[in-house]
């Protein structure tokens, strides 16, 4: 049998993740936006206040850290503009620049497209975001004392952490995706996804009909996820239910995908 027939069959959806991945690694845009997810880590390996020692010390001090630079900052504005300006281009990037005609010109489905990178963008903010969630969690047991057994007690935290923010921003990644197939300049396209953000989670809550404002931005809704887990701090005051709230990041992200397919279908892109 020859070497092609013992390899397995490499689809088209991965060429493209793998290329696209490549490309976003190695861009300079990515490391300038690293270092600004990396600047709450590098202030805590600084100061970390640390008050106590062992386990549960530990514990509630890495939720409560989370608490407090998820929603205020690595999903607030600033996170936010981040996962928007990186997923916006995307798309937005093949087709203003004319290259998405020699991209399909391979054999490979559109749909294969949107997925393959929409993963590697997704990708690209796991790195962003979760090196400096390791940084923390790496650091802590150090911090309070706790050795190996410190980093094994404290990773259901640190995935609860990540995962949830990379569920908020697939799906605020999957809108600016969706906005980016219809505004096909990069930047234009980031303004208004930003735009349709801010409108629904800073203007929405001022109108007095609306109960419970705070619940609609994403900060909030990070936080409810985190109640799944988070344990050592009250989380109470905050309404909503972990697995209700997964299931509808997850949901809307898949429906601004297949949106944005849907959009790329009906369009021309002539030679």
């Amino acid at each position: 049998m020859s070497d092609n027939g013992m390899k397995p069959f490499q689809s088209a959806l991965w060429v493209v993740f793998e290329s696209e991945f490549r490309r976003l690694i190695r861009s300079r845009k990515l490391k300038v936006l690293f270092l600004v997810t990396f600047f709450p880590a590098f202030i805590y390996l600084l100061s970390p206040n640390a008050s106590g020692t062992g386990i549960d010390a530990m514990l509630k001090a890495f939720q409560a850290l989370m608490l407090d630079l998820v929603p205020n900052y690595w999903l607030g504005i600033i996170g936010q503009l981040i996962a928007i300006i990186l997923m916006s281009d995307l798309l937005a990037g093949e087709i203003d620049r004319g290259t998405i005609r020699v991209l399909l010109a391979r054999p490979v489905r559109l749909s294969e497209v949107v997925a393959a990178k929409f993963f590697a963008g997704l990708g690209a903010l796991a790195i962003l975001f979760g090196v400096p969630y390791t940084v923390i969690w790496l650091y802590n047991p150090l911090v309070y004392d706790t050795g190996a057994n410190g980093l094994w007690k404290g990773l259901p935290d640190f995935l609860l952490a990540l995962g949830a923010t990379l569920l908020v921003l697939a799906a605020l990644g999957a809108l600016a995706m969706l906005v980016s197939v219809i505004i096909t300049r990069p930047l234009y396209a980031s303004l208004a996804t930003f735009g349709i953000v801010f409108l629904l989670q800073f203007l929405l809550p001022q109108i007095p009909y609306v109960k419970n404002p705070e619940r609609y931005t994403l900060g909030y809704q990070a936080v409810v996820l985190l109640k799944a887990g988070f344990d050592k701090v009250d989380l109470g005051a905050f309404i909503g239910n972990s697995a209700y709230t997964t299931v509808f990041f997850g949901a809307v992200g898949a429906i601004f995908l297949a949106v944005a397919w849907a959009v790329l279908v009906g369009r021309d892109f002539p030679d």
